[in-house]
């Protein structure tokens, strides 16, 4: 057999509803903060919005729902920095090869 559950007060209930109503606002706002976040990470598609210049080589990783280009080199501040760019599709990727080989050389 089943335990009854306690009866709850006015006061218990409203406070659960308000919890409830609190835990909902925040649910709706995470999802929505990270699908604004997932937009800005996905917008970089260009090398060029990361480095200014490339190095000599850089490395190709092939996933089952796409592919990623590593490339190292020097942002805009000269400072030395890898960017790595996910794409879904084999076109995308040459794009990005492509780029690669027209952004000038770091030293």
């Amino acid at each position: 057999m089943g335990k009854k559950r306690p009866k709850m007060s006015k006061a218990d209930s409203d406070a659960l509803e308000a919890l409830k109503e609190e835990f909902e606002a925040l649910t709706i706002e995470e999802n929505q903060m990270a699908k604004s976040k997932a937009k800005t990470v996905g917008s970089v598609k260009k090398l060029s919005d990361k480095l200014t210049k490339v190095n000599e080589s850089f490395t190709i990783n092939m996933y089952d729902n796409g592919y990623m280009i590593e490339v190292g080199g020097r942002n805009e501040d000269d400072d030395w920095k890898t960017a790595k760019i996910m794409v879904p599709t084999v076109e995308e990727l040459l794009v990005l090869v492509r780029e690669a080989t027209e952004i000038e050389r770091a030293d």
